[in-house]
């Protein structure tokens, strides 16, 4: 299947549209009620485990290279963080992937409600 970009209308399909709302602070998108817990345009990677949500903020995350264990659903989990900062993998005790997702906070709290947002352990 291809995409076309002959859609009917006039439109630079090479430029991204969103170009400057990535460095903005301001949300484009009514969304409801932001908890105030992070900035809004925070990045969060998060995870949903047996219907217990919890985001771990990216800037956290680039601080801790190696493995970052954390036990959300009655799981424990592994965060796999390169040297760089890069999160790698998300997977379970037994070393399988777990569904994650890379979001901004305002978004994954208007699907997830009651999310934790994870706190580095002392």
């Amino acid at each position: 299947m291809v995409l076309s970009t002959d859609t009917g209308y006039n439109r630079d399909y090479s430029v991204d549209p969103y170009k400057g709302y990535y460095r903005s602070m301001g949300i484009w998108f009514p969304v409801g009620d932001v908890r105030r817990d992070l900035s809004p345009k925070e990045m969060v990677l998060g995870v949903e485990i047996h219907g217990e949500a919890r985001a771990y903020p990216i800037s956290l995350l680039k601080t801790k290279s190696g493995i970052l264990k954390d036990e959300i659903g009655g799981m424990t989990i592994s965060i796999e963080i390169a040297a760089d900062g890069e999160i790698t993998g998300v997977k379970d005790g037994a070393g399988k992937k777990i569904a994650h997702i890379f979001s901004y906070w305002f978004a994954w709290q208007a699907f997830h409600l009651e999310t934790t947002v994870y706190k580095a352990k002392e």
